[in-house]
């Protein structure tokens, strides 16, 4: 499976079975899965798309979408922030994590229904909607074995505020197996973005 990085909140994975394409601002024609909380103007007649909360399966790939806000709730239980939907979903037997605008910590029901996850993709920095504090308090709650930092602005200064070192940006991200991934502790990936 490969992983690469569009910018923003934008990744294609390409598996075995499927093309998935998440937040994409344009799809391939060979994709065949996308996963969006901001729906493309258009997508591949051969694509499904994905932009709701729900349980989903297509391509041997099982998708849970769970509802988010961009913004905490207020003491009411009520947000001013917008709708956004968390992905969790496993291409190849990898279980991957996209926040998409998430903009408050999680509830112990959406940590549970999360799960385990191998890859978590988390936006920080200028222009996401966590400060450091969330964001780490969110990452520590999932417990990932890879964190893939998103967003549009550097990746290495927003790692670094958060008390991270960040590693080399590498062009995608290739897993083998979820067999070859490590299991003690996390690792932070950035990706260099391919547009």
């Amino acid at each position: 499976m490969d992983i690469t990085w569009q910018g923003s909140t934008s990744f294609t994975i390409k598996g075995q079975s499927a093309t998935v394409a998440i937040d994409p601002a344009s799809v391939d024609p060979k994709t065949q899965v996308v996963l969006s909380s901001k729906p493309p103007e258009t997508i591949p007649e051969t694509a499904r798309l994905f932009d709701w909360p729900g349980e989903y399966e297509t391509k041997d790939i099982p998708i849970n979408g769970f509802s988010a806000f961009t913004k905490p709730k207020k003491e009411d239980g009520t947000s001013e922030g917008e709708r956004t939907v968390i992905f969790r979903f496993s291409v190849d037997g990898i279980t991957i994590c996209h926040l998409g605008e998430l903009g408050h910590t999680l509830s112990n029901e959406q940590i549970e229904r999360i799960g385990n996850i191998d890859v978590l993709m988390i936006k920080i920095g200028e222009g996401s909607n966590l400060d450091k504090k969330k964001a780490l308090e969110i990452i520590e709650s999932i417990e990932p074995r890879i964190v893939i930092p998103m967003g549009s602005a550097d990746m290495t200064s927003a790692l670094s505020t958060m008390g991270i070192q960040a590693p080399a940006a590498e062009p995608k991200l290739t897993i083998k197996s979820a067999s070859s991934l490590q299991t003690d502790d996390m690792k932070y990936v950035l990706l260099e973005a391919t547009s």
